[in-house]
């Protein structure tokens, strides 16, 4: 069963408060700060641990900034329907895996969800950067701190017996990425193809450590990844629009 009432009634007042940004976006930072306290509460009360916080939290605020980010109004519906359901989902998918962890489904809708708020995150992120003058240490910050909670909050769920090397784990995942968006940073392209490339990246150095944790990690398979996503990487910056040089 995929609706659940609990989830879909706080989900409803998530996608209100997206709501109200477009209405009301002058009060855009204090609307984000309610539904992350809010989300913060709900993921926790959903999965019964703080990490099934993590994602509600982030995919709140980036996808309050993305939205911000938007000015046509139908594409702010589309957005707001699609965030809702992913917000959705996610409290969903902790819900069932705080009644039973070993639910293979709900790990699915986890994995989903923490993949959605990277590319909401890794897009905002670097969408302020390039509109507000945000300073470069800040954009790499906020890649470091978000790979590293959203990847500690799945990865746990598949080795929960050893916290300390998924920390270990998760944390050198962040420091690639903090890399990864240094080296973005000078790229010529808006925020949606950034995030889309970082997340390209981030599920190949993801997976590799997935497949390592549930002792199913083969050559064939990295090497199959590493030709499929470099050619999705090649075809997404060939065909995307560079931005004017300053």
């Amino acid at each position: 069963m995929f609706l659940k009432l609990r989830p879909l009634f706080y989900s409803l007042i998530f996608l209100g408060g997206l709501e109200l940004i477009v209405f009301f976006h002058r009060h855009v930072l204090i609307i984000l700060l309610f539904l992350m306290f809010f989300s913060f509460f709900q993921g926790h009360w959903m999965g019964r641990k703080w990490s099934f916080s993590v994602l509600p939290v982030l995919f709140s605020i980036s996808s309050g900034v993305l939205l911000y980010l938007i000015t046509l109004s139908f594409e702010q519906q589309i957005f707001i329907l699609l965030a809702f359901l992913m917000y959705y989902l996610s409290l969903f998918g902790a819900y069932r895996l705080g009644q039973y962890d070993g639910d293979k489904t709900a790990s699915g809708m986890n994995m989903s969800s923490a993949m959605s708020t990277l590319f909401f995150v890794f897009s905002s992120s670097f969408g302020i950067y390039l509109n507000f003058l945000v300073p470069l240490y800040w954009l790499i910050l906020t890649y470091l701190i978000a790979t590293l909670l959203v990847s500690y909050q799945y990865l746990i769920i598949i080795k929960k017996e050893d916290k300390k090397i998924v920390w270990i784990y998760s944390f050198l995942l962040a420091l690639v990425m903090g890399e990864v968006i240094w080296v973005l940073s000078f790229w010529p392209f808006g925020y949606l193809t950034v995030g889309t490339v970082a997340l390209i990246i981030y599920y190949i150095e993801w997976d590799l450590i997935r497949s390592y944790f549930l002792e199913n990690l083969s050559r064939k398979k990295m090497a199959t990844n590493f030709v499929f996503f470099s050619t999705m990487i090649a075809l997404i910056l060939t065909s995307s629009k560079w931005l004017p040089s300053l």
